[in-house]
């Protein structure tokens, strides 16, 4: 967060403290340089963003004085869009403000907060005009999400569906069901899983568990109990070796492989090699999440989380007054399932788990 960011919030908690009120004129540029220890500079860059997003209102050779409409920014809308996420802190907030919102006006303060900071910004993102996304938020946030909802503030989270709060995610009953399908046909109905449990680090293994098993037994799939590897991943290259030894050494090995984790999923196919079983060959895999690569290999499919569409979703989300009116916004996208080398392997947009 620069300065005149930092200043803004200072300015806005005088005036949602009721100190600074509607109609008052603010102290001049040279006092709030004094207050609050910042150069001239910083103040004409506060005070003027906040005259652009109508909180603070001067005349032409008149004292700035506060909006008479400052005090219900909540009925026009948010005003500062707080953008929190364990990784999206490592891009600009220029970029994540044209990564979800491109055709967004600059009425509306795009800010990105690192989700273990959040604690120390509570009364920024509480305020009114706040609206919160969350990305791919932990389940320890809960406690966050309830305060924000209690200060009335609109959140959205993106790619978890926590509760009664409004999500935009990716369909992932929808999306198994698409590769599964894929799958039986290259493959036939044999087939194996391998996958990680799901645990407050990884919630949404839940999701994709209940979806292969109610897909499999709809496609009538053969699973064999010993094709079934499902466990905590506490020491992944002995645990991948395992799998390795249970699938590929046994003399059978299962037609179709299913890897709802991909931290798995590379590995696996590597240590296939070692047993002599290439893809498309030997076996065919459907894995969750898009990994460039494997896109070398025939007999593979991913199912690539659409992100971009997703980040759509949060505009229409704000725009179309889901945010402001406080409606209900619940988004499933499927996967698109990717069974060649697409024309450009590598996307720029971050990705979601």
């Amino acid at each position: 967060m620069n300065k005149s960011q930092m200043l803004q919030d200072m300015i806005l908690n005088e005036i949602c403290s009721g100190r600074w009120k509607p109609g008052d004129p603010i102290p001049s540029r040279n006092q709030l340089c004094r207050k609050y220890k910042c150069s001239r500079n910083t103040v004409e860059r506060a005070v003027s963003s906040l005259k652009q997003r109508g909180v603070l209102i001067s005349n032409q050779g008149g004292s700035t004085r506060v909006s008479q409409h400052s005090g219900r920014q909540n009925a026009a809308g948010p005003s500062d869009l707080f953008v929190v996420s364990g990784t999206l802190h490592e891009h600009s907030e220029r970029e994540i403000r044209e990564l979800f919102f491109p055709d967004l006006e600059s009425s509306i303060n795009v800010r990105a907060i690192r989700e273990t900071d959040l604690l120390r910004h509570m009364d920024i993102v509480s305020r009114p005009g706040a609206a919160m996304i969350w990305v791919t938020p932990a389940v320890d946030s809960l406690w966050f999400m309830a305060h924000l909802e209690r200060a009335d503030v609109p959140q959205l989270l993106i790619n978890r569906n926590y509760l009664h709060y409004n999500f935009a995610g990716t369909d992932s009953s929808a999306s198994i069901r698409k590769g599964m399908e894929w799958l039986r046909g290259v493959a036939g109905p044999e087939c194996a899983l391998v996958s990680g449990c799901a645990d407050l680090a990884r919630p949404y293994l839940a999701e994709r568990l209940i979806a292969f098993y109610e897909t499999a037994a709809v496609l009538n799939m053969s699973l064999r109990p010993e094709h079934i590897q499902v466990m905590p991943v506490l020491d992944l290259p002995a645990q991948v070796s395992e799998i390795g030894n249970r699938l590929f050494a046994s003399g059978h090995t299962p037609a179709g492989i299913v890897v709802l984790d991909s931290r798995i999923t590379v590995s696996l196919v590597t240590l296939g090699h070692t047993y002599g079983k290439t893809p498309g060959r030997d076996y065919c895999l459907l894995t969750y999440d898009f990994l460039p690569e494997l896109c070398k290999y025939d007999g593979i499919g991913m199912l690539r989380q659409q992100n971009e569409k997703l980040y759509l979703e949060s505009q229409r989300w704000l725009l179309d007054g889901y945010a402001e009116k406080r409606l209900p916004f619940h988004s499933a996208i499927p996967a698109e399932l990717i069974t060649a080398a697409p024309e450009e392997t590598v996307s720029e947009t971050p990705s979601l788990c």
